[in-house]
C-alpha cells in the first residue's frame, strides 16, 4: 500500500488509525511524499495499458485511490501488467480478495 499526498489534508504520513484499516500481514504500507510510485504507474500504464486503468482515479497527473495486484514474487523491474487494476479502493475490496486468492 502506498500512501501519497493528494488532498490538502494529506500533509504527513498516515497515522496508526489509517494504517490499521488494512490489517492483512501480507500488506506493506509506505509513505511516498514525492509521488514516485504514482509517476511509475502512469509510465507503465502508458507503455502497457492492460488491464486498462480505472477511469475514476486520476487527478493532477497522478494515479491515486487505486488497487493494483501483482502475482506473488513478481520482480518489480520486470514491469509485468497487474492481475487487477481497480478503483476506488473502498469499492475494490472484493476484487482484491479474489485476485489474492487466485494467486
Amino acid at each position: 500500500m502506498v500512501w501519497e499526498p493528494i488532498l490538502r489534508s494529506d500533509w504527513r504520513a498516515p497515522g496508526r488509525a489509517a494504517l490499521s484499516r488494512i490489517p492483512d500481514p501480507r500488506v506493506r504500507q509506505f509513505w511516498d511524499p514525492e509521488h514516485v510510485m504514482a509517476r511509475e504507474i502512469a509510465r507503465r500504464a502508458a507503455a502497457q495499458p492492460l488491464p486498462p486503468p480505472p477511469a475514476c482515479c486520476f487527478d493532477n497527473g497522478f494515479h491515486w485511490d487505486e488497487a493494483l495486484v501483482y502475482p506473488p514474487g513478481t520482480p518489480w523491474a520486470s514491469a509485468p501488467p497487474p492481475l487487477l487494476w481497480s478503483g476506488p479502493v473502498y469499492k475494490s475490496f472484493a476484487n482484491v480478495e479474489a485476485a489474492l486468492r487466485a494467486k
